[in-house]
């Protein structure tokens, strides 16, 4: 995990007289890097999670503290540093202010003019810098671990002495089109619970540990669906650290589905027939046993011009309901009578036997699980 607010808080806050006069709640929040702003046109080159200094100078220009932090917000800063003194006073840190900054989880800290900026931005970045190394050391542990059927004796002691135990319950979810992971670390943060966030091959990976007191999944999902783009594919529960590659693959077939069938997000666990569909490592047997069951009638189909294929799925799917069948396709009954008779006639069979409906309705989940 990123840095947090607090920690650096408490690193510094005797060494250079640190006042919190607001934002408590945001004190959880991760610090991407230390930022010098004193010109609100500069905002904008703000990526999300930045921990900004400033001594107020933008007040120069005109603009109102007030301001200043609203713009700050809107780039999703972790906190605020005012050096107060020749600019800003804390009499100029006002009621609305502080209850802004309440209401956006921004803490807002001040400190003497005495402070000199370089000192205290240069042990910040010095920290930030080290905490950095060892998460490098981690996402290159938990990337090595990915593609491992067997962990090295190295990679396991590496998560373990960062606090990944390698017996414990852990899940892992695939990320598409997370581009600031600040919105959902700093609240994945405030509940304390143990995980890490990368970004590898072109997807966020989290992977946690799960103890659904601290926090359920689908809290997690809520947290992680911030907005329309995101796409998430969640594996089911691992109980041992030395499983995260499969837990890996299973996410990221859970993701590929949840992109097939448009959802926002796919849990493993909801996966059913496709759960052991995964689990088989053989796609030529798979196509193989679609071919040899329905392959005849997809072909009659692209001969024809027909769609007996798709009426065949539905009225599997509607329990072999004529009625049902009719209302799904928006077709008239006589119209489904005489395409059942046809598709009995193609395939050779009845379709009055259980096993017989198994193995076709099978067959339909296998090309659908091949097309994911």
């Amino acid at each position: 995990m990123q840095t947090q607010i607090n920690v650096l808080y408490e690193y510094a806050k005797s060494k250079y007289n640190l006042s919190l006069h607001s934002g408590q709640k945001g004190m959880c929040n991760s610090v991407s890097w230390i930022y010098l702003a004193e010109d609100i046109q500069n905002i904008s080159f703000l990526k999300g999670g930045e921990l900004v200094i400033t001594t107020g100078l933008f007040t120069m220009s005109g603009i109102g503290l007030l301001d200043f932090i609203r713009a700050l917000a809107m780039k999703n800063c972790s906190c605020v540093f005012i050096n107060i003194g020749k600019y800003l006073n804390a009499d100029d840190i006002t009621t609305e202010i502080i209850e802004f900054c309440e209401i956006n989880k921004l803490p807002l800290f001040t400190m003497p003019w005495e402070v000199h900026l370089a000192d205290i931005m240069q042990d910040y970045c010095s920290l930030l810098l080290q905490d950095n190394q060892r998460e490098d050391s981690l996402r290159a542990a938990f990337q090595s671990a990915l593609y491992q059927t067997t962990i090295p004796e190295n990679i396991l002691r590496t998560l373990n002495q960062f606090g990944f135990l390698t017996i414990a319950d852990y899940r892992v979810i695939v990320i598409r089109n997370l581009r600031d992971t600040t919105m959902i670390t700093s609240p994945l943060n405030s509940y304390g619970f143990k995980y890490h966030l990368f970004y590898y091959d072109n997807l966020q990976i989290l992977i946690y540990h799960s103890t659904p007191e601290q926090l359920s999944l689908k809290k997690i999902i809520e947290l992680l669906c911030y907005c329309d783009s995101i796409i998430l594919g969640v594996s089911d529960i691992m109980h041992s650290i030395t499983q995260i590659g499969q837990c890996y693959k299973r996410a990221c077939f859970s993701l590929a589905a949840a992109e097939l069938w448009n959802r926002s997000f796919i849990i493993f666990d909801e996966l059913g027939i496709f759960q052991l569909l995964f689990c088989n490592s053989d796609p030529d047997l798979l196509s193989t046993i679609y071919n040899r069951n329905l392959g005849i009638l997809e072909q009659y189909d692209m001969e024809h011009d027909t769609d007996y294929i798709n009426t065949l799925r539905l009225y599997l799917l509607s329990d072999c309901n004529l009625i049902k069948t009719a209302s799904r396709l928006f077709t008239h009954r006589n119209t489904i009578v005489y395409r059942i008779g046809k598709i009995k006639e193609l395939l050779g069979t009845e379709l009055d036997n259980s096993s017989v409906k198994f193995e076709l309705l099978m067959s339909f989940y296998i090309k659908e699980y091949l097309s994911i």
